[in-house]
């Protein structure tokens, strides 16, 4: 009706221009509350529904609400020869709040205190699926992982070195050469620096295969095994030489579009800020504002870290 009455009074040409611009900028499908954008859930699910091949496991390492794990979920639930195969996706998560998590919560079914689980609220907003995931709760460094061969690989759980160390030794070993894909949900993040450092350590094993727009994400696919002794390694920043830090945030510099550089920059900075080498970090963020990075976003929060 709505439609009928603005096309009625507004001329054709005008008419036609307002609906482009409709057409445009509204969202392509629902958006799911949560920490990620619609960027990636639209991924996400595109990925189960027309690439996925069922080969392997899909695995959601920081599931949080879910809104990972439901786009994944909606996408398999259009592949019924995969799900004969009894396919899930697997969702980890420790399932305890903690504050900071606070200024994300809107649309909760519930409040939620520093320790509580927010088990059902996951379950909750993923019940339409539910037959479609497994749920896997606990410390990442304490269940690891015995599924068998992952085929993707959603990594939003790479919050410390222990937990990268955790991922890289129980998950990667069953990726699958010429099949699995990772994503890196934290790699234009400032505060994870050292994903950078592990990333660049295993490139010749990955090769990028899409950037997401709007998001802090990158998608890689593995291409070749990983050196067995590579994936032994407990790693950490001592691991790396001054030579081999500034090339690998170098390398993710020219793996995104050079207006996403200010958070690959943000995330150096922030590497000498955890090794608490404040002049280093200073000097890091002067020569990256000399050189056009924006101070904006996330090298103000950076910046604002050192005193």
């Amino acid at each position: 009706m709505v439609k009928k009455i603005i096309k009625s009074v507004l001329p054709k040409e005008a008419y036609c221009g307002l609906a482009n611009i409709y057409r445009f900028f509204r969202p392509k499908k629902k958006w799911y509350k949560g920490m990620t954008s619609p960027q990636e859930q639209e991924y996400f699910e595109h990925y189960t529904k027309k690439i996925y091949s069922g080969l392997g496991e899909v695995v959601d390492l920081g599931c949080w609400l879910g809104s990972t794990t439901i786009p994944l979920a909606k996408g398999l639930a259009r592949r019924r020869q995969i799900i004969k195969k009894n396919k899930k996706i697997h969702a980890f998560d420790r399932f305890i709040w903690e504050n900071w998590m606070d200024r994300y919560a809107y649309g909760c079914y519930r409040s939620y205190r520093d320790g509580d689980s927010f088990l059902s609220e996951f379950e909750e907003r993923t019940k339409q699926w539910s037959k479609l995931i497994k749920i896997h709760i606990g410390d990442l460094q304490t269940i690891g992982w015995d599924g068998g061969k992952i085929e993707f690989l959603l990594i939003d759980a790479m919050k410390s070195w222990e937990l990268a160390n955790s991922i890289l030794k129980d998950f990667f070993p069953q990726l699958i050469p010429g099949h699995s894909y990772i994503v890196h949900q934290d790699f234009k993040h400032y505060y994870t620096s050292w994903i950078h450092l592990i990333n660049y350590r295993f490139r010749e094993y990955f090769t990028m295969i899409y950037n997401i727009p709007w998001s802090a994400s990158i998608v890689l696919k593995y291409i070749k095994p990983i050196n067995e002794q590579l994936l032994k390694e407990s790693y950490s920043f001592e691991s790396f030489s001054p030579g081999e830090i500034d090339e690998a945030f170098n390398y993710s510099m020219s793996l995104v579009p050079k207006e996403e550089h200010s958070s690959i920059a943000a995330a150096k900075v922030m590497l000498y800020i955890h090794l608490k080498q404040e002049e280093k970090a200073r000097e890091e963020l002067k020569k990256f504002l000399s050189q056009g990075v924006s101070s904006q976003s996330e090298i103000a929060i950076v910046m604002n870290m050192l005193p």
